[in-house]
């Protein structure tokens, strides 16, 4: 070391800044006209969306969402078209528009229980879904929230969604297909939506869009207006809120009529919410909302966690402490080490409290939790408590009538 008689300047190792990423990338698969096949595309606007995958035409998927979602709000929006050209041409009429049979069902069958037999994309539907793993590495995104419009009722697209949702710490939007509340009720008890995925939001019913480009009333799939909504409170409100109680617009009717109320417990909105199946809140006076705060673990479980916006809160701590983690990795297994990583922890859940986004929570190292060999091989556990603000769900007014 060289001899200084004065002072030096060194600039010393820094905490690590944990916040939480996107909490609302939505991810798309599903069918278009046009566009890359089999491809992961980053869509973030209106303009792009056309570009790529066309204009509506009823019968494919992946306009339509598109359009929906960026008349609603600015998102980034990963998508996989699984139709190639081929199997698309086929489904078409020498006009560009899809075929319709006697029943006017497009030839696509989307909202129905399996895919034409002369044109079936299971397989790509389900290597779609497997793509959206990829995105992370691949485009430096990580998708929230995974939408498959028209083919999510398809118990191995659904069951697919929900081990690619866990697995990326997200959400899989499940739109429900069933002829009225009661048969929705039936399959959500007994039939293949009877789920219990902290990860799966059931959704019923599909709701009816006016198509502009063909001049047409096709059904939309309330996973899309879900992904909508819950983008549009995260970005103005924080993602720490529900998207239920969101205002929905470009709706002009429902696929089945539901009744709506705030105070008759047998009224659909309630019967369908008391089976965590979100719905549409539709009144005179008060527009078109969307309704419902449990994921499909309710009502099997009842506690806060199994709360959308809970679980949203969930995600996001753990996807900001996995991203943190590269900062501590292979630095010395010592008190230092844990001082400085439970500083930042415990400051990142101080933030999060400050916001309103949890009620409590802390992050300890305890001793008897890291034994000297488990400490000797470089590895440390801590404990995080958190308590989380679950969303509001009923009032209580107790009326006293002074005599």
């Amino acid at each position: 070391m060289t001899y200084l008689h004065g002072i030096k300047i060194k600039e010393g190792a820094k905490n690590a800044l944990l916040a939480a990423g996107d909490t609302s990338v939505i991810a798309l698969v599903g069918t278009a006209p046009l566009g890359a096949v089999g491809t992961l595309k980053l869509i973030t606007s209106a303009e792009a969306a056309v570009a790529e995958y066309g204009t509506d035409i009823s019968g494919f998927t992946i306009p339509a969402a598109l359009e929906t979602i960026f008349t609603t709000v600015a998102a980034k929006v990963l998508v996989v078209n699984v139709l190639s050209a081929e199997k698309a041409t086929a489904l078409l009429e020498s006009d560009g528009k899809m075929t319709r049979d006697e029943t006017n069902t497009v030839a696509t069958n989307i909202y129905k229980s399996t895919l034409p037999e002369a044109v079936d994309y299971t397989t790509e539907l389900l290597a779609g879904l497997d793509l959206l793993l990829t995105a992370d590495d691949t485009l430096g995104v990580k998708p929230n929230i995974i939408i498959t419009p028209g083919y999510s009722q398809i118990e191995t697209v659904m069951t697919r969604m929900l081990t690619v949702a866990d697995k990326l710490d997200g959400f899989a939007i499940i739109d429900m297909v069933a002829e009225d509340v009661q048969d929705a009720l039936t399959a959500r008890a007994s039939g293949i939506y009877n789920i219990t995925s902290q990860a799966a939001v059931l959704c019923y019913p599909q709701v009816l869009r006016h198509n502009t480009h063909e001049a047409t009333i096709d059904k939309l799939g309330l996973s899309v207006h879900w992904a909508a909504a819950k983008a549009t409170r995260d970005g103005a409100e924080g993602y720490w809120l529900s998207p239920s109680n969101s205002d929905l617009t470009g709706i002009v009717g429902l696929t089945t009529s539901i009744t709506s109320s705030l105070t008759d417990e047998t009224a659909d909105t309630n019967l369908l919410n008391a089976q965590g199946i979100t719905t549409v809140f539709r009144k005179s006076g008060m527009g078109t909302r969307l309704w419902g705060n449990w994921t499909a673990a309710y009502p099997s479980q009842k506690t806060s966690d199994c709360m959308i916006a809970p679980r949203a809160v969930r995600m996001a701590i753990r996807e900001a402490l996995v991203d943190a983690s590269l900062n501590y990795m292979d630095k010395a297994a010592t008190g230092i080490t844990v001082d400085m990583i439970t500083s930042d922890v415990n400051a990142f859940l101080r933030n999060l409290i400050g916001q309103g986004a949890i009620v409590e929570g802390e992050c300890t190292w305890d001793e008897a939790k890291n034994p000297a060999i488990e400490i000797a091989q470089g590895k440390l556990t801590f404990t995080l408590s958190v308590q989380y603000s679950p969303s509001l769900e009923c009032l209580t007014f107790e009326e006293v009538v002074e005599l």
